[in-house]
């Protein structure tokens, strides 16, 4: 059994430990955003300000920027998804690692919203209407609870394609490491990507269309997942993966995060290139509101645009950018 200690654990992003630029995020993320060595389309940090026609309107650059931990490994999760549209479901996974991020050693979360061509290609039921990329981001940077996460350089909104956005995040993840960090790029993906019919490199969770990840992280803490059913002493083992094994609590503080944030069971997956490991929080309980994708698709595909803003303003985020652009492009 592993022991707790070999899994990520404290980073603290408070403000009064920023004490050089090379222990905090932004000269690292800086210097991968103009790297000769990208290819295709550049990759940006969203500007609401510039999308929205503010004149003399700089970069938003945080006012503080996280600080990087020489005595833990720093976890770079990238929360990538269509968001077709941006719906209160996603907000509350968001507000699930800000408010746990120092217990998961988490130092910054992205989230990249996939081009409008490749939601396009996804057999998604009621997809008739897609979203572009921009849209989705203005819908997130727009929250007032995302705000504050964004303007301490917590959280990040990527603007890119599939290839670009992970070259950015990897060769900002070097940097950090050649600069005697510990860093992993972690994928975080939804309970509804892992299958016990079939291995990972395939659907649904098609790990190998991520590029180059060190670990991947699943959590039931929003959703059930079909691997584990909460009381079970063990998890079904996945196609394709190494068995499931549970980190060991190694002391009080370990098991004290394990009745907050839930037990923590680590996988490889053997298909994937690379071999990433999968962690799982299996919590107790699964704190779902229910929300579907599905459902707030179909209404946007028959209703009119007075009902979909009627049926949809408590579960659609920013609501009115969305009603805005449907009313434009839609009429």
């Amino acid at each position: 059994m592993a022991s707790s200690s070999d899994i990520p654990t404290q980073v603290n992003k408070d403000k009064s430990e920023v004490s050089t630029d090379q222990d905090i995020l932004w000269p690292y993320l800086q210097k991968a955003l103009i790297s000769r060595n990208l290819t295709g389309t550049p990759v940006s940090l969203f500007n609401d300000n510039l999308e929205r026609g503010i004149q003399n309107s700089s970069p938003d650059l945080p006012a503080a920027w996280p600080t990087l931990k020489r005595d833990a490994t720093n976890q770079i999760l990238l929360f990538p998804g269509s968001f077709n549209p941006p719906h209160q479901g996603d907000l509350a996974t968001i507000r699930y690692f800000s408010d746990h991020c120092d217990q998961l050693g988490i130092v910054a979360m992205f989230i990249f919203a996939d081009p409008d061509e490749i939601i396009g290609t996804k057999e998604k039921k009621w997809g008739k209407i897609i979203l572009p990329q921009k849209l989705h981001n203005r819908m997130f940077a727009q929250v007032p609870e995302l705000s504050p996460l964004i303007e301490d350089g917590w959280l990040h909104l990527l603007v890119g394609d599939m290839e670009g956005h992970i070259q950015v995040l990897r060769t900002m993840t070097g940097l950090i490491s050649e600069a005697g960090f510990d860093v992993k790029l972690v994928g975080f993906f939804g309970g509804d990507k892992l299958s016990v019919e079939s291995p990972p490199h395939l659907p649904p969770g098609d790990l190998t269309a991520w590029g180059p990840i060190d670990d991947f992280l699943i959590t039931n803490a929003r959703r059930p997942v079909v691997f584990y059913d909460p009381g079970q002493l063990a998890l079904h083992n996945l196609p394709g993966c190494t068995e499931w094994e549970r980190a060991a609590s190694t002391n009080e503080v370990a098991v004290a995060e394990e009745q907050r944030l839930g037990e923590l069971w680590f996988c490889k997956a053997l298909t994937v290139p690379g071999e990433p490991y999968i962690q799982f929080r299996a919590s107790h309980s699964s704190a779902s509101n229910g929300i579907s994708s599905t459902r707030i698709r179909k209404i946007m595909v028959h209703a009119s645009v007075e009902e979909i803003y009627e049926l949809l303003k408590d579960e659609v985020l920013s609501i009115e950018v969305m009603i805005e652009w449907l009313q434009t492009n839609m009429s």
